[in-house]
């Protein structure tokens, strides 16, 4: 199967995700920031990236932009349940201009997640 990691600064999201993931046969790489993220992503060989938006160091969106200008075809699935008054699904479709290939709204379905990536990966 693929390599996916996994940024999100909250770690029940991150913990739900990897254990969604790992258990549709998936190997899960896990960062709580887009600055660590894109110090794992250069590392490693990763297939598919889902980011948060929201957090600290580094958000997703700088995550986006830094990793698809070095690897422009790199898969990347944006996750959000939104900030303050900022609405989650504006926020995602910002998430979609900058280059991620589907979004995620938190709260989300396991099912949803499950066929997002599935999609991606086929890509």
């Amino acid at each position: 199967m693929a390599t996916i990691m996994v940024v999100d600064d909250d770690e029940n999201c991150r913990l739900l995700l990897g254990a969604i993931l790992r258990s549709s046969g998936h190997e899960v790489i896990e960062a709580e920031n887009g600055k660590v993220g894109l110090e794992v992503y250069l590392q490693n060989s990763i297939d598919l990236i889902i980011t948060d938006i929201f957090m600290p160091l580094m958000d997703g969106i700088d995550l986006l932009a830094a990793v698809l200008s070095r690897h422009p075809d790199r898969k990347m699935i944006a996750i959000s349940g939104g900030y303050k008054a900022m609405n989650a699904q504006l926020i995602l479709k910002m998430a979609q201009s900058f280059g991620a290939i589907d979004i995620i709204s938190k709260p989300f379905q396991i099912v949803t997640v499950v066929e997002k990536v599935e999609m991606a990966l086929q890509r």
